[in-house]
């Protein structure tokens, strides 16, 4: 089995790493950080499997080891707990009585609330899930009085009391981070109008992490209630998310092959600036490198901007491939006409919104070619969900046979691209992630995508975690001066 431990300053450098020398299909098994940068595993996509399944068993017998420890120390762990429960409910007791000394204002169809409803919901369900299990340990302790029987289920015992202690301390976990969001705003009044129905309680457990960490990656509430549907109660966070993942995954429509390699005649459409004309040099130049500048040409379309057509020229002189401008005296059907020699045509297009007034002509000439023609929309993925339909909406009347997904460095989260394409049952033809022709692009893979989204979304939550450590910093250090 080929699985690789490589160490790297950062992710992008360890996913290059992974690609060198395992192949194009290494899939990425895990990642953490360590000292001096990350750690990443990486295995053939096709031993995937097996290279989780020796991770799970290395996994969970490490967590057998720790189990025995927790046995052993199960007692004074259980009276920290115990201690640590009833300073909870001491502040909370002190919480509520600061609310009540609060003097609260009260107008006909409104209230004001000191702690939202929601949250003394999930107190209360908390506090009487906590109540339940003590009561239940007490029973059991109770009618437990035979030693020969105690000393026979003395592991199921132990394995339970782990589970219970492991159960304590996660709601213990809830309790305080609900009380500190309360305790950390005590002046803050919410007002709220009276109605018949309130806003539903978001899910708590093991579906609501994942709900917070796709909606982290930038998916939509309809593709993650998709992904979560079906989900056996009892899964832990870490199989829960390997699942929905996988079904992520399945979901993301790719080409899974070289596009160009197909020849054809291919337009490139999308609003300004996304890397229409970047992505055609890319590709252009990946082709030359291969087959050679004879069967290539470059057309383009763009004459609404002062030399729009040069960065193209450009490009035709350093491949030394032929390019050919449209505008009043060569029509698009013309220029295509003549060039039905050339294997492959890449037509670069004027990047406009639905709300310019060219953009109706660009569709119109592009929908009225006697040729065949192929469209590729280009999509940046630093772009927000309303401007990636927008631009959909904008050309999806010209026929679209797929997509190109640019700008994947300087994006803070990929869901949002992806949310779309799955939606839109639009495949992706080629992501670009870099400015360097002709490098940086590379065909599209369900797995490597879905990692990316991953990746990025953890790296966006550091950088917001260290901006907010900053401005903390930065606060006390002013309060320190004054």
């Amino acid at each position: 089995m080929k699985v690789k431990r490589i160490f790297a300053p950062d992710m992008r450098q360890a996913m290059r790493r992974a690609r060198e020398e395992i192949g194009p299909d290494a899939v990425i098994v895990s990642n953490h950080r360590v000292a001096g940068g990350v750690e990443v595993v990486a295995a053939h996509e096709h031993e995937f499997e097996a290279a989780q399944a020796e991770f799970k068993r290395e996994y969970e017998k490490k967590k057998r080891k720790e189990d025995q420890v927790r046995v052993l120390t199960a007692d004074r762990t259980r009276q920290a707990l115990d201690d640590e429960l009833k300073q909870a409910r001491m502040r909370i007791a002190e919480a509520s009585e600061q609310a009540v000394k609060e003097t609260p204002y009260h107008a006909e169809g409104k209230r004001n609330l000191q702690i939202e409803q929601d949250d003394e919901d999930d107190l209360q369900s908390i506090l009487a899930s906590l109540k339940t299990r003590q009561e239940a340990r007490k029973a059991d302790f109770l009618d437990d009085e035979d030693p020969l029987a105690a000393a026979e289920n003395k592991q199921d015992v132990s394995s339970q009391d782990h589970l219970a202690i492991e159960s304590m301390q996660q709601e213990i976990q809830q309790l305080k981070a609900l009380l500190e969001q309360q305790m950390q705003t005590p002046s803050r009044k919410i007002w709220v109008e009276e109605a018949p129905q309130r806003k539903q309680a978001a899910p708590v457990g093991v579906e609501g992490k994942l709900i917070k960490r796709f909606e982290r990656m930038g998916l939509n509430d309809t593709l993650i209630a998709q992904l979560i549907r079906g989900l056996e109660s009892d899964l832990d966070i870490a199989k829960a998310w390997r699942i929905t993942l996988s079904k992520l995954t399945d979901a993301v429509p790719v080409m899974s092959e070289d596009y160009i390699d197909r020849g054809g005649m291919i337009a490139f459409v999308g609003p300004t600036g996304v890397g229409k004309t970047t992505s055609i040099g890319k590709l252009a130049a990946r082709y030359v490198l291969r087959h050679g500048s004879a069967g290539l040409a470059l057309v383009t379309t763009d004459t609404y901007r002062i030399a729009a057509h040069e960065q193209l020229k450009t490009f035709g002189r350093i491949l030394d491939v032929p390019v050919r401008v449209v505008d009043e005296n060569n029509t698009l059907d013309d220029v295509l006409l003549s060039l039905r020699g050339k294997r492959l045509v890449l037509i670069d297009t004027a990047g406009m919104s639905q709300h310019e007034g060219p953009s109706g002509a660009q569709k119109e000439m592009l929908s009225g070619v006697s040729v065949r023609l192929k469209k590729l929309l280009v999509l940046s993925c630093s772009s927000q969900r309303q401007v990636l339909e927008d631009a959909y909406d904008n050309y999806q009347s010209i026929g679209l046979n797929g997509c190109v997904l640019s700008k994947l460095d300087e994006s803070g989260s990929l869901g949002e691209a992806l949310a779309l394409v799955v939606e839109k049952a639009l495949p992706i033809a080629y992501v670009t992630d870099g400015q360097k022709v002709p490098d940086d692009i590379e065909v599209a893979q369900r797995n490597d995508l879905v990692s990316r989204a991953v990746i990025t979304a953890q790296k966006t939550l550091e950088r917001e975690r260290t901006r907010a450590l900053s401005a903390t910093g930065g606060t006390s250090a002013l309060s320190s001066a004054g």
